[in-house]
């Protein structure tokens, strides 16, 4: 992973002060090491990218969930579970990383699909890496439409009798 990546997914951590973290990334990602060094109160759980299917059953929900490099590394199909479990079950602000040149067949319409948007470009030498991010809190804006004023038509009261 990029240094200014690293750098940017740990001062994410730091700037949002999660009450928990959880990192899903390679033995050789730092990435976690950096985030518990610069947080070191804040509970922090790793999961190694190869076994996130036999070590998810037991987890708690996260307020940040980070999976920097776990889209080119597993399959679509375990990479898809993995994002959409994190997303309903684990996690309050998911932040996915899409590397260029690694990711294989994904596209950002892929992730978009899943119900994450993007926030973060960073252009490099093996191309263009994107961040993409699901937070649950304001994920669906609420519609103009479903308010008080709409409900039960109120314009209609005292004028018709039912």
């Amino acid at each position: 992973m990029d240094l200014r990546i690293r750098q940017e997914l740990t001062r994410l951590a730091e700037t949002s002060a999660p009450d928990s973290v959880m990192v899903i990334c390679t033995d050789g990602n730092d990435l976690a090491d950096e985030i518990q060094a610069r947080l070191p109160r804040t509970p922090l759980t790793r999961l190694p990218t190869d076994t996130v299917g036999d070590g998810m059953s037991g987890l708690t929900r996260h307020e940040l969930v980070l999976v920097p490099d776990a889209l080119g590394r597993l399959s679509r199909e375990d990479a898809t579970h993995l994002i959409a479990s994190l997303r309903d079950l684990y996690s309050e602000s998911l932040y996915v990383l899409l590397p260029r040149g690694e990711a294989g067949d994904w596209t950002e319409q892929d992730l978009v699909a899943l119900g994450l948007e993007r926030v973060r470009s960073y252009a490099g030498p093996a191309g263009t890496s994107h961040l993409f991010r699901f937070n649950l809190k304001d994920y669906k804006k609420t519609p103009d439409w479903l308010n008080p004023r709409h409900w039960a038509n109120p314009e209609m009261w005292d004028k018709a009798r039912w």
